[in-house]
C-alpha cells in the first residue's frame, strides 16, 4: 500500500490534470495520519483484541485503496490518503515490532529484519506488476489489484498472530520472559522519561533517515530525467525493494553482533554512496537498476534500524511507549519529504537538488548517530 505507490504518480497526475507533487500529497497525508495515530495505536494494542485491532486496520487500508480506483478528483485522493494512513497505523510497524519484541529475546535483530524485509519483497514484486497493469488496463485497475492483494496477504496474519507467547502458553524464543517488579518498572519508566536528550536525538535521526526513503518513490522520475523509459523506472523501484529485503536481513544480523549503532551507520553510508552515483546516472538501464539496489539500504534504517536503535536506547520495557513517539517523527519525515520532493521537481524540472540535499542529510544522520552512541556510553557509565 505504500512501497509501490510511486509507479502511479505519472499516470494519475496526467489523468487528473495535476502536478506530481499534488499526487505525492496523498502519500504525505497517509504518512501524517500514521504518525499522528502512532501513540494511540501503541496504547490500543494492549487494550483491544489483536484480531479486531489488525482486522480493522487491514479493512481501512484495503478499502481506501479500492476507492482510489473510483476517484476522479484530487480531493478524494487526499481524503482516502488520510483513511489509508489510519488503517496502516494499526497493522504496520508498531504492532509488528511489538509482537516480535514479545516473542524473541534471542536473535531479536534478525527476527525484526526478517519480518520487515517482506515489505520490501512486496515492493519488489508488485512495483513492476502494477506498472504493467497501468500500461495495459489503466491506473484504476491497478488500484483494484493493489487492494485485492493487500487483503489476500494480510488476512492470514490477522487470524493467526498473537501479541505474546504467553497467550498460547509458550515462552519467548531464547528463554523465559523477564518480569520486573512494579517498583523497578516504574523506576525504568521515570528514567526513560527523564532522558529527553536521547529521545530528541532519536526522533531527529528518524525524521531525516525516513525522509530519504521517500526518494525511492520518485525513481520513475529519476529514470525519466536520465532518458530512460517508465519501465526502467519501475524496475528501479523494484531493485530498491530487493535492496530493501537484503539490507533488512543484514542490518538485523549486524545489530545482533555489532550493535544497532554500527548497523545503522553501515546502511546510511551505502545509501549515501548510491545517491552520489544517481547524481551522474548514465542512460544505461543496468547501471540505473544496480544503483537503485544499493539505494535500498536506507529502507532497512527506516523500517528495522530505528526500532532496533530505540529498543537499545530505551530498553525492552519502554520500547513500545518510546517508539510510538519516535514513529510520529519518522512518519512525519517520510510524509513531508514525499510532497517536498515532488514540488522541488515541479519547480526545477530536475531531481539533482533533491539528491544533493539528501547526501547532506545523510552526513548529518551519521553525526547524530555518533552523538547518540556517545550519549549512550556516558549514560551507561
Amino acid at each position: 500500500l505504500t512501497n509501490s505507490f510511486g509507479v502511479f504518480y505519472a499516470s494519475v497526475s496526467t489523468s487528473l490534470g495535476v502536478g506530481r507533487g499534488a499526487i505525492a500529497t496523498h502519500a504525505t497525508l497517509a504518512m501524517l495520519s500514521i504518525a499522528l495515530l502512532s501513540p494511540l495505536a501503541a496504547k490500543l494494542l494492549q487494550r483491544i483484541p489483536l484480531r479486531l485491532y489488525l482486522g480493522a486496520g487491514v479493512l481501512l487500508g484495503a478499502g481506501s485503496t479500492l476507492l482510489l480506483a473510483f476517484s476522479r478528483n484530487i480531493w478524494a485522493f487526499y481524503v482516502l490518503g488520510v483513511i489509508k494512513g489510519i488503517g496502516v497505523a494499526f497493522f504496520g510497524v508498531i504492532p509488528v515490532t511489538s509482537i516480535i519484541s514479545n516473542w524473541f529475546l534471542k536473535s531479536h535483530g534478525l527476527a525484526v529484519g526478517l519480518a520487515l524485509s517482506f515489505s520490501g519483497l512486496c515492493g519488489a514484486v508488485f512495483s513492476p506488476l502494477f506498472s504493467l497493469i497501468i500500461e495495459s488496463a489503466g491506473w484504476q485497475a491497478a488500484f483494484i489489484c493493489m487492494a485485492a492483494f493487500s487483503l489476500i496477504l494480510a488476512l492470514p496474519g490477522v487470524f493467526t498472530l498473537r501479541l505474546a507467547p504467553q497467550e498460547v502458553s509458550l515462552p519467548p524464543y531464547g528463554g523465559a520472559p523477564v518480569s520486573l517488579p512494579p517498583s523497578q518498572q516504574k523506576a525504568g519508566a521515570a528514567k526513560a522519561k527523564l532522558y529527553l536528550p536521547a529521545l530528541a536525538l532519536t526522533c531527529g535521526f528518524s525524521v531525516l533517515a525516513c525522509a530519504i526513503t521517500s526518494v525511492g518513490q520518485h525513481f520513475p522520475t529519476v529514470a525519466e530525467a536520465a532518458g530512460l523509459s517508465a519501465q526502467v523506472g519501475a524496475m528501479m523501484v523494484s531493485a530498491g525493494m530487493v535492496g530493501n529485503i537484503i539490507s533488512k536481513l543484514i542490518i538485523g544480523l549486524l545489530s545482533d553482533h555489532k550493535g544497532p549503532f554500527f548497523a545503522n551507520a553501515c546502511m546510511i553510508a551505502i545509501n549515501g554512496a548510491a545517491m552520489a552515483v544517481l547524481l551522474r546516472l548514465p542512460a544505461n538501464a543496468p547501471a540505473a537498476v544496480g544503483t537503485a539496489f544499493f539505494f535500498g539500504a536506507i529502507y532497512s534504517v527506516g523500517a528495522a534500524g530505528i526500532p532496533l536503535l530505540t529498543q537499545r536506547v530505551f530498553g525492552r520495557e519502554q520500547y513500545t511507549a518510546a517508539f510510538s513517539i519516535v514513529q510520529i517523527f519518522a512518519n512525519g519525515g517520510s510524509a513531508l519529504a514525499l510532497t517536498i520532493i515532488g514540488l522541488v521537481y515541479d519547480l526545477t524540472g530536475s531531481c539533482n537538488p533533491v539528491l544533493i540535499g539528501s547526501i547532506v542529510i545523510q552526513a548529518a544522520n551519521l553525526a547524530m548517530l555518533a552523538a547518540l552512541y556517545q550519549m549512550g556510553r556516558r549514560r551507561a557509565a
